[in-house]
């Protein structure tokens, strides 16, 4: 099937309350949602997560900051999951390999601890 695109802005970016990226379940059965073996994405700490395991600094990624935008690319064909993040007038790109969900994907948006996103739009 063909790529899925969306955005996200970073509000308020208070603690590490925050995961974006993807999930394969309606109703993830970890707690909290982001230890799925289904998910995938970035943290607000250093933490990338791959199947649901947190990998530290992956590609140097150092966390969500407030006024951050990122733009997602999931990719079902290809297995991957890429992010282009904005921040400051820079640009740049991320990428999660081996992200096969077979029964589809779903974006994943884990925001606690006082923080806030805005989900802009879906291509």
């Amino acid at each position: 099937s063909r790529p899925s695109q969306w955005q996200v802005e970073v509000l308020n970016n208070i603690g590490f309350g925050i995961v974006l990226g993807i999930i394969g379940k309606k109703k993830p059965t970890a707690s909290p949602s982001f230890q799925d073996v289904t998910c995938f994405g970035w943290s607000s700490s250093i933490n990338v997560y791959v199947a649901g395991t947190a990998q530290w600094a992956v590609c140097s990624w150092d966390g969500w900051k407030t006024g951050d935008k990122g733009i997602f690319t999931y990719s079902p064909s290809e297995a991957t999951l890429s992010l282009r993040l904005l921040r400051g007038g820079s640009i740049r790109d991320f990428y999660i390999d081996k992200c096969s969900l077979p029964d589809g994907a779903f974006i994943h948006l884990f925001v606690q601890y006082g923080a806030a996103v805005r989900f802009s739009r879906v291509v």
